[in-house]
């Protein structure tokens, strides 16, 4: 019995090491975009007619690969390939495969132009994950159901839901002045946070203004982490989406790269399949 048990253990540790040994980098990018396909909704001076009800009845999305669209292509930048987003029009760059457990990453700095309806506002994108179904189902009538690990001046990886998703994230009580409570790893409580409280702010701001910034997103079975050059901002457990009354597991789905009225520039967009939370991040999901 005793051998028995030893070999249990064993074979428990080498299936944990194997879980946590590290696979291959996937290049997502390319100068043909041939991951990906491009949906663009309105154009930024629309798009607030779109969602006051006011715009012509012949206004419709450009929907999926528009013929001669330019708001989304590829630069070459030191001889590789480098995403470049105009932001003219609200809408997405999206991979063609579905992704679950994996670590994402990527690099991303701004470019000059912003666009109505946020001249006055921080240049914005994000990068939605776990995203499914129709476009246009947000607020913004512009993307799919998805979580969104966001992109913008001073506040990246901030977290919004899109859609009916949702997330259960530890928060610090929410300070006067703040928009929205703020990632705190140290509180001993797990809110859920779904529209209309969809918004939590990043644990810190590790914003580089003027250079290039690197995203990271580690997903396992339902459970990410947010990271911004190198630094956890964020927790979220058990992904999932409201459907009717109930709530589904939502641990899996396409990546989204927002067109949100800022020109933005992304490059060195790589995945790795992942077989286990990496054991530094794992005590972010211990519930107390």
């Amino acid at each position: 019995m005793k051998h028995i048990i030893r070999l249990a253990i064993v074979i428990i540790s080498l299936d944990a090491a194997a879980a946590d040994k590290a696979a291959a980098w996937q290049p997502l990018l390319d100068a043909s975009l041939s991951k990906f396909d491009v949906y663009l909704s309105y154009r930024g001076d629309q798009i607030m007619s779109v969602l006051k009800g006011t715009a012509p009845p012949d206004l419709k999305p450009l929907g999926l690969n528009p013929p001669g669209q330019t708001v989304i292509g590829v630069v070459q930048q030191d001889g590789k390939p480098v995403l470049h987003i105009t932001g003219e029009y609200y809408g997405c760059l999206v991979t063609k495969q579905d992704f679950s457990n994996y670590r994402f990453r990527a690099q991303f700095r701004w470019g000059e132009k912003k666009w109505e309806p946020r001249l006055a506002e921080p240049k914005d994108s994000g990068v939605l994950y776990f995203s499914r179904g129709d476009f246009g189902v947000d607020y913004w009538k512009s993307w799919a159901l998805s979580q969104e690990f966001q992109v913008i001046e001073h506040g990246i990886g901030e977290y919004w839901s899109q859609s009916t998703s949702s997330f259960e994230i530890r928060v610090a009580p929410k300070k006067d002045g703040e928009v929205a409570p703020r990632w705190d790893p140290q509180s001993g409580a797990w809110r859920v946070f779904f529209a209309p409280n969809n918004h939590v702010l990043a644990g810190s701001d590790e914003d580089r203004p003027g250079a290039w910034n690197t995203i990271e997103l580690v997903c396992h079975a339902g459970n990410c982490v947010h990271l911004v050059n190198g630094k956890v901002v964020m927790a979220l457990a058990r992904s999932r989406f409201r459907k009717r009354e109930d709530f589904e597991a939502l641990d899996s789905g396409k990546l989204q790269i927002q067109s949100e009225a800022a020109e933005v520039f992304y490059r060195n967009l790589e995945i790795q399949p992942l077989g286990a939370m990496p054991k530094k991040y794992r005590k972010l999901f211990k519930y107390s």
